[in-house]
């Protein structure tokens, strides 16, 4: 089975949470944990790479929090993934490419990568229509 791992997922949670806060202050990480219901520990360790990736940035003091380094449609998905799962491969060593399963794996790998090719804005626009959506029961 192929997974993305709670990481990744946890990643993409606590980044949306900063890109629908974008432009309203900083979030403190025990807010965005307890909202997500992400171990806070955890959320520290992921957030230490966001921020040496410079996807997040950090801002110290008595009301201090976490933001975006870059704006939300600036920031794809895939880059959150991509730097939390150390890479997306399958097409695995070079003796493979010349094979046609190295082909296909490569191509695999391409679209997901196009899949998940998805900017911040995008998703927090799909999460607010989500979340307004009315449903009537007749």
């Amino acid at each position: 089975m192929l997974t993305i791992s709670t990481k990744s997922k946890y990643g993409l949670k606590a980044i949306l949470a900063l890109a629908e806060n974008e432009g309203q202050g900083l979030l403190q990480i025990r807010e965005i944990a307890r909202l997500k219901k992400i171990p806070r520990q955890y959320l520290e360790q992921i957030f230490n790479q966001l921020g040496k990736a410079r996807i997040i940035r950090s801002v110290r003091g008595k009301n201090g929090g976490y933001k975006l380094a870059r704006h939300p449609r600036e920031i794809l998905a895939s880059e959150i993934i991509t730097l939390l799962e150390g890479g997306i491969e399958f097409a695995g060593d070079q003796e493979e490419q010349g094979e046609v399963i190295g082909g296909f794996f490569l191509a695999a790998e391409e679209k997901l990568l196009e899949a998940f090719a998805v900017s911040l804005e995008e998703l927090v626009a799909r999460q607010r229509l989500r979340r307004n959506v009315l449903t009537f029961d007749i």
